[in-house]
Order: structure tokens, then C-alpha cells, then sequence
């Protein structure tokens, strides 16, 4: 290798981006995304089969991709071939495609053209293309021969922030240029002589804000404006090819609470897009008729339609690109309707309402009167009348397909009426409580076992068997044996289900805690474990005779997990126990050896505070039904989408919900009658997700895990389909696993397989009530002898939250990635704390600040028994030492030291090994001063030791002494820090906010043995050797910083350069820059993954991109 190739290796390589989507664009069955300088494109095949044909890297260079003009054929076949002009920022290039029979080949490409202006819009003239600038002039350009064949200007030279260029022709091309005088401009080109500027045709005003987008219909002669004032207006203007026309404002419509970034108009639709994340349909008349939701952060920022198919497609701020369906082709079957129950045949009041299944209702009276109603038929049928179910009456349909034809009634003197629906006259009654029946519940398991539990006076729960006679026309009930909840005010259970494979039954109490109950009363005879208080207790029986019944208490209870008001569901799948409740979040649980243990909770959706339900999908998804206001809603969190909203007036009235596959069902009590909302097809909504979203906000950090290899028996999947796949990069392979935090308050866990080049999120963790800024990963290790990966994970950010996780990535042939990650929540630590438990603390001052943590750093003692210790940088000034004990389950403050005075930013730890000394453990922070400090943490948790000193009051953490070297590195704040170690001591790089780069080699030196006193064990002492800035570095905030080798280095900074520097030779020299396509990057990771792929770097900031490079 000669000196020349030497100096610019190594070249990083962009292997994948996840970055705003900028530009969309419908051609025939395919779809073009604009992800910065990449184009996606989709095949959307019209059967419902949706797959990515090809990622097109850099096409745009360093700009970013914000439309796409295909050049019309004169057949308007486009099928299989097709020119297409992409532009974007002040670049222009034009690609001719070929995408027939499902692959995708590029003929030619023209060279980047670079403007001197931006390029609002591009639109194809005679095979020449017409550029509208950012200055108000248009450009003729030749793509083939890459010249500009004309250029004219208007006389309102003023800054455009939009434009649509109209006409087949030079001669017929018309301007309507948005100003940034809140006016549409309207002017013709070809009118100009002798290169003079032409003067605006027309002028119309009516925004108060800028003008962002335009559509023009030339059918209907109707334009479309966005704009600023969150409005978009409709005009009639005609054939605005002609000079001279009238334009008339027909519509101002306001839906959107925010900007307004796009708009488009269709035949018979306008949709509308901006930075409320809403993109809505509306008619040509300003009136509402769809809104699509799903999309979060900062706004959706392209749309593209396809008319025939009635399809919308949005691409979102999110990297998300969602498809939908208009009306007409859309969701059918929806919509609420009144069942007219009100009549003089049917007396009385409604009290209680059920659903059986999805096509048969349940209603009862106050005179005792059950009716039924079938969906069907749609009429009203009366099955019994039991004047005992008067005043008060509980009704609830049993489970499975069409509630197995049962139901139960009870009322306030304990009789329980159970009713088998198709024969009422075959009911059974039972008297089981001398007192009220607080609550009916229904145990299904499979089609073997049927239970229903009726919980009586003094928490006593009557657990009876139901059975079905051979002829199926009579059914047997057996009380089984009877439960006793723990004391509480409201003492009556919920809900409850089977926990597979059927021996204990999980409850739901009103108190809000979660039991476990044994199915069977031998069941404690027969399992030799543990059950803490599951005794069985003798006691007289409450049915009106004298025999003594057998009362179990709980074998395991999690007391009061979902707050005061209640479990309003528990539901088991695949292993694992998910309960609901009206605090406003669900959990997941697990069952070991008879001991209920949590693994995560989950928040739901803004003001979603009563969760009433959760159901699992086919493709392993959750929804969650709850209700928000006084709505009920259907919730999806891995589309973060309202699914179904119903305006029932809240949950405290008599409800019922059922779903199936074939549809959904919810009925609730309004007005003295029976309101229905049903939908076809079940829960799902008719839209397809091309690619799932990330983050709504910027990415604050990213950490790599680790990395798992699969076998060819699992086949990874990644974005393309294996016959599409470039040679070579065919699955299976290795796997990196990526942790990223967001201000969105999220945590994602991310899959990049090094073979395809694609990105899978396998979970998001929704625990912080802040925004998450920093992560740090310890004990990753390796399960035997299954391919997987095992982490502890801990996050922190605002309101000075922290977490303690436990990642597992295994491997799942049924999912996409071919992995699964199960989250387990083990510990938290909040510095006000205390403040919650305080009394009538709305009538005292909170005086800690709302600390936020800016970095954590984790330091592993070499002590056994001990776990290790966590670093953080704090905005109050402080660096606080926590202590992780029993697995990361305990997370207790040890430490703190406000020695920097002012916000600390980073802490980075580092060991040193010498052959016989002790293994050295150092902790080095640094502030916004640009100044470091360095501690020794040895022996900080050593008796005696003298690195803690006592706290001054009783209650507050120890104080961490004084560093043992400190250093003035920069002139103002340290945003990245990373050591390496080498022969010589420790090789430290620093980056700060004023783009220089710091690097110096750190020494340590051990004191001769007469220096030291009493036999005191020797302290190695630190030092500086060499020490070197680069003052100018970067163009602005270096974000991050890696020391590869002791003769490389690699740096990132706000200013989008990826800076590779050679080390060992004096001061740090310049080797390459590579131009990245993140904006306001906040943080980097490097790691080396193997011989044949290189290293691999992620930045994370207003998106995430993944860059390669070969050593």
C-alpha cells in the first residue's frame, strides 16, 4: 500500500439509515421513499403483498431527497420501465429504473447536478425538466446533457417557501409560487424577452402564516394550499395556464392543531398531513371525512396517493411509512347503532348489558327480565323472568365462541341464576352467600374446564364447575371450594383465568392486586411447594345448611400492583401473565415454583388512564382497549394508533366487549337503551405498516449489547426477499443487538443482521416519565447451548429517574427477525422519592431541582458478591455513585460529589491491570467547564476505606473525595470522552462543544516501597505524558468520540462528519471525512464485528444511520 492509499483508509460506508422520510411518490405498483440520500423502493402488489425491491444508497450525495418526478410516457406505461428525476435541497439528478417482474435494475443515471438555490419543485418539460428555485425563478435543464438550457427570474425576487410548476410545455408553463409574504404568486415563464424578469400575473392573499405546500387538479381547476396557520385552503382558479383568470377561495378548512406541512388533491379527496402527526382526508368542500393516526414525534413530512387503489401512503418524522385506505375501500361495518329496546312489551329499565360472542347481546332489567337480542335476526327475545334480580342483578355472558351458550345472573341476597341461553328453562339456582354477590367472573381452559367465581360477603369467592350433560341440553353445576381474599375495603375479585396448563387460577382483586389461586383444593396436597398463606381453612357453610366448606387462601399475591382502583383484566400468553388496570398502565408477569414475580409495566397511551382490557394478536402484538375521557378506545402501542374510538359517555356505565376474527363488537348503556358498535374484521384496522417507526423524538443514546449467530435453520430475514438479495449477502449470519433511548421517554432494542442490511425492532420499554438520556450495559453473556444474548441494562434521564433492566434475545423462527426480546424490570431510584411520600406536600416546596442524569458509566468491582457501581453525570453538578446489589434488583445511592460546581456531562470508567498490583478501577468525569477529574474507586467499598467520607447530615449519601487528578482539557463543555489502553498508561480522547479534540496519554506511577507508611498498601499516583489538542477539529459540538487502535481514531460532530485520525505519531493527524446524513447527532458507538465485515459505527441523533469500515 503506497502513502497515498495509506492516507485515506480506512473509507467508512453507509450500510443503513433510519432517518425522516422526506419524499413519496406513487408510479404504477411501486413506491419511492426519499430516507436522505436513499431511495426505498416498494413493490405494493395489489393482492395485499407488500416487500421492498431495493434501498438505492447516496443517490442524492449530502442532500436530502425531497420528491421525485417521473417523466410521462406517451403510452403511460410505466410498469417496467421508467425515468424518474429526484431532487432534493440544491441537487437534482435523474435515474432511469427498471423494475419488471419483480426486480429492480438502474439503466443509467445522470451526474448530481449542484444549484447555487434550493429546488422547491421539478416537473418534466419535452423530456427537459423545469426547476422552480428558492428565489422565485425557474431553470430550464437538459438531464442528459447536464446543462441549463434557459433561466428566467420574477420581479418578486422575494424567498419562496413553496412552489408547484403547472403545463406540458415551455411555452404553457405556469408558476404559483409561495412567498414568504404569506402570498401565492401566480406568473409564466415563456412571457419573458430578453432576459428580463417578468412580473407576477397575479397575486392572492389569504394565509396568515407561511405557505408550505400546493396542489394543483386541473380536472376541476381547484389548488390546494398548506400552510403555517394551521389551515389549508382550497381556490378556485380554473386553467391557470391562461393569464388573467379569477381566483376564488371555496374552502378554509382548520383540523389540524399544528403546522401544516403537506397537502395533495385527489379526484374526489384532499388529503392533508403536518406536525400534529395527522394526516386527514377531507372533501372538496372543507368537510372531514378520515383522519389516520399513527404516527409520532414531530410530524408526518410526505404523502403520495394512489388513486386507483384508493391507497394514502405517509412517511413520518418517525422513519415510518404507513399505508392506508380511503373510504369507499376502506373499514366497513363500523359505526354505532341503537337497538330500540324501549317499548310498551318490554317494561323497565336497563341495569346490566353482555355480549355473547360477537352476534348475540345480553340484557336484564329491573324487573327481573333477561332478554336476548340477536344480531342477526335483530330483534328481542325474552328468555326468563326471576323477580329475586329486581333492585340489583349482575350479568355475565361466559367466554369463548358465543359465550358457549352461558350465562350467569346474581343479586344482593347471594343467589346466583346460571342460564344456558338457547334453553333458559333448563337454569339453575343456587344460594351461596347469606349476603350480596359483589362480582361474577368467568375461568375458561380450552374446552375441557369451565369456572365461574362469585365473590360473596367477607371476601369469601365461591368457585363453582360448570358441566354439560351428553345431550347438551341441560348443564350440571358443582361447587368446587371456596377462596378467601386478603382483608380490604372493597373485598370482591375482578377478573380471572386459567393459568396454564390449568393448575392455579390468576385473579384480579378491587383492592388492585393480583392472586394466584390453586385450581383444585388438593392442589396444595399435591404439589410439594411453598405457599406462604394458601391455608385451607374449615368454615360453617353459607348456603342456608351446616356443612363446612374449605376456604384457600391465596398461594401468592402481588398486593395492591395497579393502584386503588382495581384489576380490570389478567390475561396468559405464551408463559407469561398480563393484567390491566384502571392506574392507567398493564404489566407483565411470570409464575416460578408457585410465586407470582413482575417483569415490566407499561404505560399506555396519553390520558388513557382506565385500561380495561388487553387482547393479543396473530402476529404477537398487544391491544389495549381502555377508556380515554369518555370514549372508548382501542389502542395499539406497536402502532401507537387509535384503532376504534366510541363516544359512550365513560366505563362507569354497564359495558360489554367481544371480539372474533370475523368482527368486534362493544355495547354499552345510553339513554334507557342499548347502544351497539360493531366492525368487520375484528380488531385490526385496514392499513399496512411498509416500515415501523422508531423513535417520535430525537435518539439521545445508543449502546451496543452484543451479538448473536443463527444457524441456517432460522433463515434471517431482513428487508429484501432472498431471490432479491445482492450475491453475497445472503442470510443467515451474525446479529448485533443495539440499545437506543429517545426524549420520547422510550428505549428500543434493535436487531442489525451484518448480511442484509436492514434494522428490526424487537421491543420499546415506556417506564421513564422523562425523557431517557443515557444507557449503560453490563453482564452480557451468552446462554448455553441455544444461540441468545443476556443483558442488564440501566437507563436514566429527567426528573433523575433511573432503571435497571435484564434484556433476553433468543432465537423465534415465527417473528420477522428471527428474535424475540423479553424485558424484565428489576429495580428503580428516583431522587425525590421521599417527596411522594410525603403529607400535604402541595403545601410545601419541593427544594431539589429536577435533576437530570447526562451520562452513566458502569464500574465493576473486581470484589465476589459485590455487583458493580453506576456513575452519573448530573445537571446539578453532582456525580453520584449507585450501588447495584442481587442481580441489578437493588439500586441504592452510595455517593456524591459536587467537585465540578457546575452541570456534569460525562463519566467514562477505565481499569488498570500491571503485572502484581491490585487491578486499579478509575472513574473520569467532565463538565461544562471542559475540565476532567479522575477518581480511584478501588477500594471504595473496602472497610475503612478512606475514598468515602462520612455524610454531613444523617440520611444523605457518603461524599466522594477529592479526585486524584484533575485537568483543564477544554475551554467549555466535554460532550464525548473515551479511553483506550496502551504500553505507555491510558490513551484518553476528549471532544468538546467548540469542535476540538483533546488527547493525552495518562501514566500511572507506583510510589517506591519505602513510601509507604504502616505498611499502607501503595496508591499508584496519575500522570500526564504527552498531551495534544486539535483546536478546530470540527465545525461544531463534537458528540462523539472512539479510540479504535492506538493509531486510529474516529470522531463525530453536529456538523454531519464522520473524521477518521491517525494516532501515535505527535499531535492527531488528519486521515478522511465521510458525510453522514443524521442531523443533530447526539451520540456514537463503534465496534469491531469481525475479520471479513470490518468495524461497524451507529450514530444516533434525529434518526440513526449505521456505517462499515474494513481495519
Amino acid at each position: 500500500m503506497d502513502a497515498n492509499e495509506d492516507y485515506i483508509w480506512p473509507r467508512a460506508t453507509s450500510e443503513l439509515m433510519l432517518l425522516p422520510v422526506t419524499g413519496l411518490e406513487c408510479v404504477g405498483d411501486r413506491l419511492l421513499a426519499g430516507e436522505g440520500a436513499d431511495v426505498l423502493v416498494y413493490s405494493l402488489d395489489f393482492a395485499g403483498h407488500l416487500q421492498m425491491m431495493k434501498r438505492v444508497q447516496n443517490l442524492l450525495g449530502h442532500y436530502l431527497i425531497h420528491g421525485f418526478r417521473v417523466r410521462p410516457e406517451p403510452k403511460g406505461d410505466t410498469d417496467s420501465e421508467a425515468m424518474v428525476g429526484v431532487f432534493g435541497s440544491k441537487g437534482l439528478r435523474v435515474v432511469k429504473v427498471s423494475w419488471g417482474q419483480g426486480r429492480f435494475r438502474e439503466l443509467w443515471r445522470s451526474d448530481l447536478w449542484n444549484m447555487t438555490d434550493w429546488i422547491w419543485d421539478a416537473h418534466w418539460l419535452e423530456g427537459n425538466m423545469a426547476l422552480a428555485l428558492g428565489h422565485n425563478s425557474v431553470v430550464l435543464y437538459d438531464p442528459v446533457g447536464g446543462s441549463s438550457l434557459q433561466e428566467v427570474c420574477c420581479t418578486d425576487r422575494s424567498t419562496l417557501s413553496s412552489a408547484c410548476l403547472i403545463g406540458d410545455t415551455w411555452k404553457e408553463l405556469t408558476v404559483v409560487a409561495g412567498a414568504i409574504s404569506n402570498q401565492l404568486l401566480v406568473w409564466y415563464p415563456a412571457s419573458a424577452s430578453a432576459d428580463k424578469p417578468v412580473d407576477p400575473d397575479r397575486r392572492v392573499s389569504g394565509h396568515m402564516g407561511v405557505i408550505f405546500s400546493m396542489s394543483y387538479l386541473p380536472s376541476k381547476g381547484l389548488l390546494a394550499t398548506a400552510s403555517e396557520d394551521r389551515s389549508v385552503r382550497i381556490w378556485k382558479v380554473g386553467d391557470l395556464r391562461v393569464p388573467g383568470g379569477r381566483v376564488q377561495n371555496i374552502g378554509h378548512c382548520f383540523g389540524h392543531s399544528a403546522r401544516v406541512w403537506q397537502v395533495k388533491l385527489l379526484e374526489n379527496y384532499l388529503v392533508s398531513a403536518g406536525e400534529d402527526c395527522v394526516c386527514l382526508v377531507w372533501s372538496h368542500v372543507g368537510e372531514i371525512l378520515q383522519a389516520f393516526r399513527g404516527h409520532q414525534g414531530r410530524g408526518i413530512r410526505a404523502i403520495a396517493a394512489h388513486e386507483k387503489q384508493s391507497w394514502v401512503i405517509t412517511g413520518g418524522d418517525d422513519s415510518g411509512i404507513r399505508l392506508w385506505h380511503l373510504m369507499g375501500r376502506g373499514y366497513p361495518g363500523s359505526g354505532v347503532s341503537a337497538l330500540c329496546f324501549k317499548s310498551r312489551s318490554r317494561p323497565g329499565a336497563l341495569k346490566a348489558v353482555t355480549l355473547a360472542g360477537s352476534w348475540r347481546l345480553l340484557a336484564v332489567t329491573d324487573t327481573g327480565t333477561l332478554y336476548l337480542y340477536d344480531l342477526e335476526v335483530k330483534c328481542w327475545e325474552q328468555l326468563l323472568e326471576d323477580k329475586r334480580f329486581r333492585s340489583y342483578c349482575l350479568l355475565e355472558a361466559a367466554p369463548g365462541p358465543e359465550g358457549f351458550g352461558l350465562c350467569a345472573m346474581a343479586n344482593g341476597e347471594g343467589h346466583v341464576k346460571v342460564v344456558p341461553i338457547n334453553t333458559p328453562t333448563a337454569a339453575i339456582d343456587l344460594s351461596l352467600f347469606h349476603g350480596k354477590v359483589h362480582s361474577l367472573s368467568w375461568a375458561l381452559r380450552g374446552y375441557e374446564e369451565l369456572l365461574l367465581l362469585a365473590s360473596g360477603p367477607a371476601g369469601v369467592v365461591a368457585c363453582l364447575e360448570i358441566s354439560a350433560a351428553p345431550s347438551g341440553k341441560a348443564i350440571f353445576v358443582k361447587e368446587r371450594c371456596r377462596y378467601l381474599l386478603p382483608p380490604s375495603k372493597q373485598r370482591w375479585l375482578t377478573c380471572s383465568t386459567f393459568l396454564p396448563p390449568g393448575d392455579f387460577l390468576v385473579c384480579g382483586d378491587r383492592r388492585g392486586s393480583v392472586l394466584l389461586f390453586p385450581s383444585r383444593p388438593d392442589l396444595l396436597k399435591d404439589l410439594d411447594i411453598g405457599f406462604g398463606i394458601g391455608t385451607l381453612i374449615e368454615s360453617s357453610g353459607s348456603g342456608g345448611d351446616e356443612e363446612t366448606s374449605l376456604q384457600c387462601g391465596p398461594v401468592s399475591t402481588l398486593p395492591s400492583l395497579h393502584g386503588k382502583q382495581g384489576v380490570t383484566s389478567v390475561t396468559c400468553h405464551s408463559g407469561y401473565i398480563y393484567t390491566t388496570g384502571r392506574d392507567g398502565s398493564y404489566y407483565q408477569l411470570f409464575e416460578r415454583d408457585g410465586q407470582l414475580h413482575p417483569v415490566l409495566r407499561q404505560k399506555t397511551c396519553r390520558g388513557l388512564n382506565w385500561v380495561a382490557g388487553l387482547r393479543m394478536m396473530a402476529d404477537g402484538s398487544v391491544v389495549i382497549l381502555g377508556f380515554h375521557a369518555n370514549e372508548f378506545v382501542v389502542w395499539s402501542p406497536r402502532s401507537h394508533e387509535k384503532l376504534h374510538i366510541v363516544s359512550c359517555g365513560g366505563g362507569h356505565r354497564s359495558w360489554a366487549f367481544s371480539d372474533t376474527e370475523a368482527a368486534m363488537a362493544f355495547a354499552y348503556l345510553k339513554d334507557g337503551d342499548v347502544m351497539l358498535y360493531r366492525a368487520l374484521g375484528g380488531l385490526t384496522r385496514p392499513h399496512v405498516i411498509l416500515r415501523e417507526s422508531l423513535h417520535g423524538r430525537e435518539i439521545t443514546c445508543v449502546k451496543r449489547v452484543g451479538s448473536i449467530t443463527l444457524g441456517p435453520e432460522y433463515g434471517v430475514s431482513g428487508f429484501l426477499e432472498p431471490e432479491l438479495q445482492e450475491p453475497g449477502n445472503e442470510g443467515p449470519g451474525l446479529i448485533d443487538i443495539v440499545v437506543t433511548c429517545s426524549e420520547d421517554t422510550t428505549i428500543c432494542v434493535l436487531a442489525f443482521p451484518t448480511a442484509t442490511g436492514s434494522a428490526h425492532a424487537l421491543t420499546a420499554v415506556s417506564n421513564h416519565i422523562s425523557s431517557v438520556r443515557a444507557l449503560a450495559v453490563w453482564g452480557v453473556s451468552t446462554p448455553e447451548p441455544q444461540p441468545g444474548l443476556t443483558a442488564r441494562v440501566v437507563s436514566a434521564g429527567g426528573r433523575a429517574e433511573m432503571h435497571c433492566f435484564s434484556i433476553t434475545v433468543t432465537p423465534d423462527p415465527c417473528t420477522p427477525s428471527r428474535l424475540s426480546c423479553h424485558v424484565m424490570h428489576l429495580s428503580s431510584h428516583r431522587l425525590d422519592e421521599y417527596w411522594d411520600l410525603q403529607r400535604n406536600r402541595h403545601r410545601m416546596v419541593k427544594v431539589d431541582p429536577e435533576t437530570r442524569y447526562m451520562s452513566l458509566a458502569v464500574c465493576e468491582l473486581d470484589r465476589p458478591g459485590h455487583g458493580p457501581l453506576v456513575a452519573a453525570a448530573c445537571s446539578d453538578g453532582a456525580v453520584r455513585l449507585f450501588v447495584l446489589q442481587d442481580s441489578g434488583r437493588r439500586l441504592q445511592l452510595l455517593a456524591e460529589t459536587f467537585h465540578h460546581k457546575r452541570c456534569v456531562l460525562k463519566v467514562h470508567s477505565f481499569t488498570h491491570e500491571a503485572p502484581n498490583q491490585r487491578r486499579r478501577l478509575f472513574l473520569c468525569s467532565a463538565a461544562t467547564d471542559g475540565s476532567l477529574a479522575f477518581w480511584d474507586l478501588t477500594n471504595v467499598l473496602d472497610h475503612g476505606s478512606t475514598a468515602l467520607e462520612p455524610p454531613a447530615d444523617t440520611g444523605l449519601p457518603y461524599r466522594l473525595g477529592t479526585p486524584c487528578l484533575t485537568l483543564q482539557a477544554h475551554g467549555c463543555g466535554v460532550n464525548s470522552l473515551h479511553t483506550l489502553p496502551t504500553q505507555e498508561g491510558h490513551l484518553v480522547a476528549s471532544g468538546s462543544e467548540d469542535g476540538s479534540l483533546h488527547v493525552f496519554v495518562l501514566a500511572m506511577e507506583v510510589p517506591e516501597l519505602e513510601e509507604a507508611v504502616g505498611g499502607a498498601e501503595l496508591v499508584p499516583q496519575l500522570h500526564v505524558l504527552e498531551e495534544y489538542s486539535v483546536p478546530c477539529a470540527h465545525a461544531a459540538h463534537v458528540m462523539g468520540v472512539k479510540i479504535l487502535s492506538p493509531s486510529l481514531m474516529v470522531s463525530a460532530s453536529i456538523d454531519q462528519r464522520l473524521t477518521f485520525w491517525r494516532l501515535g505519531q505527535g499531535k492527531p493527524t488528519f486521515m478522511n471525512s465521510t458525510v453522514y446524513h443524521v442531523p443533530d447527532v447526539a451520540d456514537m458507538d463503534c465496534w469491531p464485528v469481525s475479520p471479513e465485515f470490518g468495524h461497524r459505527c451507529v450514530l444516533g441523533g434525529q434518526g440513526l444511520e449505521v456505517y462499515n469500515w474494513y481495519d
